[in-house]
Formats: structure tokens, C-alpha cells, sequence
């Protein structure tokens, strides 16, 4: 267990270097793959009942294909990978990670509240995502993407977050760091 842990850190890292030859979606979609291995669930029947482990996009999708190719025929949690795209947050309750696209706009604060609590990691690269109460954000430092983590939020989903990407994290207290941009 542990050396899959390892194997999946270093792919993690790589992603961050690789970054200068791969689009901006790719990497986006590399690592929301990725956060599945890093993620654990606190046993409920929400989490007991997932037939597939659903990474879901709420609202525009920019990742378009490449998320699709990049986790085909894929497995996480020992569960089939299915990337479902949602109209509405309300659908993405049984999803086990949600992409909320930054389109959502003045609906994120929303989608967030229909999610708070359920065993969901919330992802997205909108603005002030973290402070309105999601789990991970996409940030660029530099020409590279990056995330940072609000601990908090993870805890009230009931997710427990591995140190391995908590170290990769540029911070993890639910604030972005100066000089980084969403």
C-alpha cells in the first residue's frame, strides 16, 4: 500500500514538471484522476452504495476529451472510473469527486451548500473557492498549475486527505498564497 502511495506521489510530482508540454487541461484532468488516490471516505451508505467511482463536472466542461481518454478503462477504490457530466450540483451527491466549473459562477456558493456535508470532494479553478467552502483549488503559480486545500471543508465532507498530496499542496489552510492566481 504503501509503495502504491509512492507511485502515485511521484505521479503527482511529475505532473507539476511535465506541465510546459501539456495543455492546461490535461494537467486539470491528470489531476483530478490523481486526487482519487489520494482521497479516503469515511464508510457511509452514500459511500457503500457508488457502483462506480464518479469523478463528475458540474456546469461547462473544460476538459473536455481528455479527462474521458485519460481515465478509460481506469479503476479507483477498486471501483470502475465514470466521468459523468451534471447540469445541477444537486446531481453530483453521489459522485465521489466534483469538478464545479468556474462557469458556475454566482451559483458556486450554492452548489457548494447543496454538497456541504456529503462525503464529496469538491474541486474547481474558480475564484475564492476555498473561502466559499470547497475542498480543492486549481491556482497558477508561475505558468504552473497548482492547488491549494481548505483542511476544514475536507473534514466536514468526512474525507480524509493522504500526506502525500497534502505535502504537493501550495497551502492547505483554505487560503491562497500571495503571488498565485486562480
Amino acid at each position: 500500500m504503501r509503495r502504491a502511495a509512492l507511485i502515485a506521489f511521484c505521479m503527482i510530482a511529475a505532473i507539476v514538471h511535465a506541465q510546459n508540454r501539456i495543455s492546461e487541461s490535461a494537467v486539470k484532468a491528470a489531476y483530478l484522476f490523481n486526487f482519487g488516490k489520494f482521497v479516503r471516505f469515511a464508510p457511509s451508505d452514500v459511500v457503500k452504495s457508488r457502483q462506480s467511482f464518479n469523478i463528475c463536472i458540474v456546469g461547462e466542461d473544460p476538459l473536455g476529451a481528455t479527462i474521458d481518454e485519460l481515465t478509460a478503462n481506469e479503476q479507483l477504490d477498486g471501483k470502475a472510473v465514470r466521468v459523468v457530466r451534471l447540469k445541477s450540483a444537486v446531481e453530483a451527491r453521489g459522485c465521489a469527486i466534483a469538478y464545479i466549473s468556474a462557469s458556475e459562477g454566482a451559483r458556486i456558493g450554492t452548489d457548494l451548500e447543496l454538497l456541504r456535508g456529503q462525503p464529496v470532494l469538491t474541486v474547481s479553478d474558480a475564484a475564492s473557492f476555498l473561502q466559499d467552502g470547497g475542498i480543492i483549488q486549481f491556482v497558477t503559480a508561475g505558468n504552473h498549475i497548482r492547488f491549494a486545500v481548505n483542511l476544514e471543508a475536507a473534514r466536514g465532507a468526512q474525507l480524509s486527505l493522504s500526506s502525500e498530496l497534502l505535502k504537493v499542496a501550495m497551502a492547505v489552510n483554505g487560503e491562497i498564497p500571495r503571488g498565485v492566481r486562480p
